[in-house]
């Protein structure tokens, strides 16, 4: 008896060679085929069997293994939005949150919400019904929220093969672009009027209604996917914070561990790890730090023949804020003072100042090789189910940082960084082929009514591929050569 996963093999090869007898193909298209064929041949589908039991199981609707969530219809070599349209639909704070835009706009725009907000209405609608949970297969269709996304993206064909993460981030501003129009800030208030110094501690107290409008206008800007990046430069010689800027992030983009000069990843590597490697200190070479040379022009002119001038320097020197905007360097008595960058010790490290409720980590899988040639990293990073952010807070690097009351502000929901860095997984991506070309599917978690208690909920892990559904295992999910990962904040 021939295996079934051969005999499905076969049959799916038997299929696509009747297609391009029958069709002309580009070039893209052959090569997406080329990498789900490879995919299939090296065992990359787990579960093969299980993506066409909507066909087999026909009408047992008595078995438990038949309960599906539906598909999408690849329209054109769109399998990089399918994915990420099936893995928006796991996240419920991203569907609540485009509800209470419709809500919220419909008094701003009454009657013309179709005019207005097409985006949003369509992919509204679209993961409302790929949430309906059913003991058949069926296929929904995303020509709605592609049309409506090409008025925005016209540089970014849908029906060529492209990135799933770039895809994600075209639709997110969009959908922001979109959205905007949302905020109407009340004839009462003035948001100019709540001021912010420079970084980011509010220094005039606003009114009641101001801080309303200003809660309104961060709940439409800033959606599920916004979190906070701070970048902190400080120079342990002086033990001064040089720097320290903020910046919004949709996803955080990791890059796994290599091993040296090569293009493998290292064995046994973990999404810890990668975090660690992304959020940990690095030294900053070449950089002139303006306090130690401050520091050094004191001694060096102290050590030097007292004089007068030289008194009058060293006063200068040391009431001087030590900025880069000063002219101490341009005294004659300091022009022969040795100095080399390489005296201050200089560290630059990124922190998450706010986290995000729906946390996307893309795990950055394209590189060069030594010709300087698009390689894809192949391997294993082994992620959790349930991740713990703040565990990755700032580690101490012998500087007394600056401390701040910015993560009350921007993070009220979370009094502290232990109670608000829980996530849960809900969605892995997987891509199967080259760079530029390939197959895109993905696991996305769902929960279903419990076959066992009443009023009881369960997990379920299902494994998509467009327009094909089947049940998969937790395991499965973390064997996944992951491409993207979706967190919801617990």
């Amino acid at each position: 008896m021939v295996p079934r996963r051969v005999s499905d093999t076969k049959a799916i090869v038997r299929i696509l060679t009747q297609t391009f007898r029958a069709s002309h193909l580009s070039v893209a298209s052959l090569l997406g085929v080329a990498g789900f064929l490879y995919a299939l041949k090296s065992g990359r589908f787990r579960n093969l069997n299980l993506l066409f039991s909507g066909t087999r199981q026909g009408d047992e609707d008595d078995d438990d293994d038949a309960i599906l969530v539906p598909g999408l219809q690849n329209l054109g070599n769109n399998c990089f939005l399918n994915v990420i349209l099936q893995a928006l639909a796991s996240c419920k704070d991203f569907r609540s949150y485009l509800q209470w835009v419709i809500d919220d706009a419909s008094e701003a725009v009454s009657g013309q919400e179709d005019e207005q907000f097409p985006l949003t209405l369509a992919l509204s609608d679209l993961l409302q019904e790929l949430c309906t949970v059913g003991r058949r297969q069926s296929v929904s269709s995303p020509r709605q929220v592609m049309l409506a996304l090409t008025h925005y993206v016209r540089n970014f064909n849908l029906t060529c093969q492209q990135d799933a993460a770039e895809a994600l981030l075209h639709l997110i501003s969009s959908l922001q672009e979109e959205i905007v129009v949302c905020y109407r800030p009340t004839k009462t208030s003035n948001l100019s009027d709540i001021m912010f110094s420079r970084n980011l501690r509010m220094v005039a107290a606003p009114s009641e209604e101001g801080l309303n409008d200003l809660k309104r206008w961060h709940k439409h800007l800033r959606g599920p996917f916004d979190g906070i990046l701070g970048s902190t430069l400080m120079c342990r010689t002086c033990s001064s914070q040089i720097s320290l800027e903020f910046q919004f992030f949709h996803t955080l983009p990791l890059s796994p561990l290599l091993y040296s000069g090569s293009s493998n990843i290292v064995l046994g590597c973990t999404l810890e790890n990668c975090l660690k490697k992304f959020l940990g200190a690095e030294k900053v070479e070449n950089y002139f730090c303006h306090r130690c040379w401050h520091v050094a022009a004191v001694k060096y002119l102290s050590a030097m023949r007292a004089t007068e001038f030289n008194q009058t320097d060293i006063e200068k020197i040391k009431n001087c804020g030590g900025d880069d905007q000063c002219d101490c360097k341009a005294s004659h008595h300091l022009l022969r003072m040795p100095w080399s960058n390489s005296y201050s010790f200089i560290l630059k490290q990124l922190t998450i100042a706010r986290f995000p409720k729906l946390l996307c980590i893309q795990v950055q899988r394209a590189s060069l090789n030594m010709f300087g040639e698009s390689v894809k990293l192949s391997g294993h990073i082994a992620f959790p189910l349930v991740l713990d952010l703040s565990l990755f807070s700032p580690s101490s690097i012998g500087l007394n940082i600056e401390k701040n009351d910015m993560s009350q502000y921007l993070n009220p929901e979370a009094s502290s960084r232990n109670h608000g860095g829980m996530y849960r997984l809900v969605t892995v991506v997987e891509h199967f082929g080259m760079t530029g070309s390939g197959h895109y599917t993905v696991y996305r978690s769902v929960r279903v009514a419990s076959q066992e208690e009443e009023d009881c909920e369960e997990l379920r892990w299902f494994s998509i591929s467009d327009s094909e559904v089947g049940r998969v295992s937790e395991s499965d999910v973390l064997g996944a050569e992951a491409s993207l990962l979706f967190y919801e904040k617990l």
